[in-house]
């Protein structure tokens, strides 16, 4: 999750607002504390999931695409993705 200013999301709305599209989750900070958080909305379940194990620091940034989502870098290396795919659908 990226930390901005309110001065810098006045200053790069349009820029912000891509990053929210391509599925990264913003929070704004003033006077450095937290103050609200841009996400994507949530559109499909797979996206959903994906959102909740960023969160969970398990997924992090990948490259390419996968169909209409992003794809992800395992951040455990140890368990495969397939793993926590599996756990979100029960």
């Amino acid at each position: 999750m990226e930390d901005i200013g309110v001065k810098e999301l006045r200053d790069s709305l349009s820029n912000i607002l891509r990053k929210v599209e391509g599925g990264q989750v913003i929070r704004i900070v003033r006077h450095g504390k937290a103050v609200a958080e841009l996400r994507p909305l949530l559109t499909s379940k797979e996206q959903q999931l994906i959102n909740k194990l960023k969160e969970d620091d398990l997924l992090g940034g990948g490259s390419g695409s996968v169909g209409m989502l992003k794809s992800v870098r395992n951040q455990l290396p140890d368990r495969p993705v397939s793993d926590f795919i599996t756990e979100g659908r029960r």
